[in-house]
């Protein structure tokens, strides 16, 4: 019994810390493991495929899905579409989009020993040879459509030297689109514990990509033809995989314009497809699903999307955006001319999904800070830029919604030669009672005589009010003597013997 309850200890500790233990490091800062699909059996009979439920919602098997609007990136469907899974080969989606963006469809790739030998059994391949050499666009083709892992191999090697570098470069371009719940290890999307993604993440990736004509162009077809190289004698067909894109496949979508499979036991099945109906793009990616349930999944789910549009009228024409200075430039002055009202040229109606908030939609208008000389109504001025959630939905022409018309150069002139007779006259005027203000300041403190008889002034005003000051001590001891009882002698004041002297300066009395 203690040999037993040890055992299974052991066994307990060594799932939780060693057999768990890549994929909780791995993470990311993610706590949840990816969902795998090889500890689960199914059987496939008793599976209720994709359908309606009584509320109109789609029901499928995926245990991850996402319905996501190539335009604006607005998700319309979601089943744990940001949950962890192993992707497979639609890894080759981002490994594709970063051979289009960084080399040439006449680029040369020589296939290494590594590229042919180096993947896993039964991993899927074109079976190339040590030292062949394909073109650029044959690469494209046999990552797209025939999933051949070799050649992924050796376009990474191509790319980046090694497999771990160009694992890196996915990385950071992953993230850079904001796929930041995913991490890839290699380029093909064989199994490792450390290569994992979500269903959203997949779907902004395929966003960007779609818009790349060259990666557009290998992930819609169905068929393709590698002619004979430097080692291969024979041609080799390729036939896309993925049949909700094949023409007269039961799982055959009409509105189809490209699709990828990937399948490992981990992984279980995954696809990951994009569709146009009515001028309307939808991305589709369910995971972790189950065998051919991935194309009623993405069939039902696109039907969903494709019924959850609705007009939307995003801009009136005429409608008016903001006002813009105008300014006039003669010699070397700037004229301000007032302002001009920019308004868009044309109503702009959208079809939108109905999930959209209104409030995520904004107008980014791209248009001179000034304008110089004039404008007329009518005249283009640049740009609005109507944006959801940062993404462009349209971008609409500006014109003047009014005329501004410059001042004419005769008019100018007149004007300059005005300004510069005022500025003469107010010169002259200045100059005029500056002389003035000096001969008055000269009259009234540059005369000699007219300083002598201030300073007279000065000093008999000084006299006057030192005798006044000596008359009001007097009659004060005077009152103090004529009220003190024990006083019995008068003491009157002796008289100033000899004249009073009087005062006149030029026969003026300087009375206070």
């Amino acid at each position: 019994m203690k040999t037993k309850a040890a055992l299974i200890a052991f066994f307990l500790l060594y799932t939780i810390f060693i057999n768990n233990s890549t994929q909780i490091f791995a993470a990311d800062k993610i706590s949840s493991a990816p969902i795998d699909m090889s500890a689960k059996e199914y059987d496939a009979d008793s599976i209720e495929s994709a359908h309606f439920d009584e509320n109109g919602s789609p029901v499928v098997v995926a245990e991850s899905a996402v319905v996501m609007d190539a335009k604006t990136g607005v998700v319309i469907y979601g089943k744990n579409e940001r949950a962890l899974c192993y992707p497979a080969s639609i890894t080759k989606v981002l490994t594709a989009l970063i051979a289009c963006e960084e080399t040439e469809p006449d680029d040369m790739v020589t296939f290494s020993e590594e590229a042919v030998y180096g993947i896993g059994e039964g991993s899927s391949s074109i079976a190339v040879r040590v030292g062949e050499t394909l073109n650029m666009d044959q690469c494209m083709h046999a990552i797209l459509l025939a999933s051949a892992n070799d050649v992924c191999v050796g376009v990474s090697e191509f790319i980046s030297g090694t497999q771990e570098e160009f694992a890196n470069k996915m990385n950071e371009r992953a993230k850079a689109l904001g796929a930041a719940n995913s991490h890839f290890a290699n380029a093909h999307g064989y199994h490792d514990p450390n290569h994992y993604t979500t269903a959203y993440d997949m779907a902004l990736i395929l966003k960007e990509a779609i818009k790349n004509k060259k990666f557009a162009e290998c992930y819609g077809a169905e068929t393709y033809d590698i002619a004979p190289t430097n080692i291969v004698d024979e041609t080799r067909h390729l036939e896309n995989r993925s049949k909700i894109l094949r023409t007269g496949s039961p799982y055959y979508y009409p509105y189809i314009k490209g699709s990828k499979t990937g399948f490992t036991d981990q992984a279980g099945n995954t696809l990951i497809s994009y569709a146009e109906k009515d001028g309307i793009g939808l991305i589709c990616c369910v995971m972790a699903d189950i065998g051919f349930n991935t194309y009623t999944d993405t069939s039902l789910l696109f039907d969903y999307g494709f019924s959850r549009y609705a007009e939307r009228v995003l801009a009136q024409e005429g409608e008016l955006g903001l006002l813009l200075p105008v300014y006039q430039e003669y010699k070397d002055k700037t004229i301000d001319l007032g302002f001009v009202r920019a308004a868009v040229k044309d109503g702009y109606t959208a079809v939108l999904p109905d999930v959209i908030n209104k409030d995520t939609i904004t107008i980014d208008y791209d248009v001179p800070d000034k304008i110089i000389g004039g404008i007329n109504e009518g005249d283009p001025i640049g740009s609005a830029n109507i944006l959801c959630e940062g993404n462009l939905i349209a971008s609409l022409e500006v014109e003047a919604a009014s005329t501004i018309a410059p001042i004419p150069e005769e008019e100018l002139i007149k004007q300059e030669m005005s300004e510069k007779l005022v500025r003469i006259l107010l010169i002259s005027g200045g100059v005029l009672f500056i002389i003035l203000l000096v001969t008055v300041a000269y009259s009234i403190f540059g005369n000699p005589k007219l300083r002598r008889h201030r300073k007279k002034y000065k000093k008999q005003r000084k006299y006057f009010r030192e005798q006044r000051k000596l008359r009001q001590q007097g009659e004060e001891a005077r009152r103090k003597e004529q009220s003190s009882p024990e006083v019995y002698e008068s003491h009157e004041p002796e008289e100033k013997s000899g004249d009073s002297e009087e005062v006149f300066v030029d026969g003026a009395d300087l009375g206070e």
